[in-house]
């Protein structure tokens, strides 16, 4: 279900809705969270010019770190209530968050993105993309983060399939409030993949949309912010952002499905 961003997300996406008032709080989101990583500085060197675009669930042991799929709960219809039977993925790409392009969703502004070589914030929301020759990058402070032992925080790349309330641009900067289940999904050919890891079955997350995930569609709601997760399709983006590293380093040479545990494949 959608619910109003709790500070702990906006305060390092920088991006809050303008209808965000409207939404209920999500039971335990408005407790002091332990501190994530500080938003980077700002930047006022002025970034060069391209062209284009891109593509997080909890540290309480990530329900998947693997495109094995997580059953989640949220929104129909009505903007307030849950649905049911939805999954979610993972992955972390290190490109530009969609949502912080100028014109996407009803913020007050878009999200944030960092300088792939000085980690500072990208002042300006046209700099292209680093999965796209240009240095903007998503914030190494985008990693999701405990608020209790039932309730984490992160960032999503949102469906577009227009189900379920979700369909894309307009969804940025919003919040959800997700409810890990053992629903096992099968995939188009039966083949059954989750529900959720037996250690986070009960328990939430509320994500923050910040980017747009294309092939995210149907039952598939979220595919959450998550590093070492898998870097999909755009598997250049972080040896450009942390160099000294091969592509595979990010997630175990299994771009769709990543490291496949809590270690993360132990590179």
């Amino acid at each position: 279900r959608r619910v109003r961003c709790p500070q702990h997300l906006t305060d390092i996406s920088g991006s809050v809705p303008e209808d965000d008032g409207e939404f209920p709080t999500a039971e335990g989101a408005d407790v002091l969270a332990p501190t994530p990583a500080p938003a980077p500085t700002s930047s006022t060197s002025s970034m060069s010019s391209m062209s284009s675009t891109s593509f997080l669930a909890p540290t309480v042991q990530a329900p998947t770190i693997t495109t094995t799929t997580t059953t989640t709960t949220m929104i129909t219809t009505d903007p307030i209530a849950w649905a049911t039977g939805t999954w979610t993925t993972g992955y972390w790409d290190c490109c530009k968050p969609s949502c912080a392009w100028p014109g996407k969703g009803n913020v007050e502004k878009p999200v944030r993105s960092c300088d792939a070589v000085s980690g500072e914030v990208v002042d300006d929301p046209n700099e292209p993309s680093v999965c796209q020759g240009g240095r903007a990058a998503t914030c190494k402070n985008n990693k999701p983060f405990n608020v209790s032992e039932t309730l984490s925080m992160g960032f999503a790349a949102a469906a577009t399939s227009g189900a379920h309330g979700l369909s894309g641009d307009e969804n940025c900067g919003q919040c959800f409030e997700l409810r890990f289940t053992d629903q096992v999904h099968k995939d188009g050919g039966g083949w059954p993949w989750g529900g959720a890891d037996p250690s986070v079955v009960g328990k939430r997350m509320v994500v923050q949309v910040t980017n747009i995930g294309y092939d995210v569609t149907g039952d598939h709601s979220f595919d959450l912010q998550i590093p070492g997760a898998g870097q999909g399709i755009f598997d250049q983006g972080c040896k450009k952002q942390f160099s000294g590293h091969k592509s595979g380093d990010f997630d175990c040479d299994n771009n769709y499905g990543g490291g496949g545990g809590a270690s993360g494949g132990g590179r």
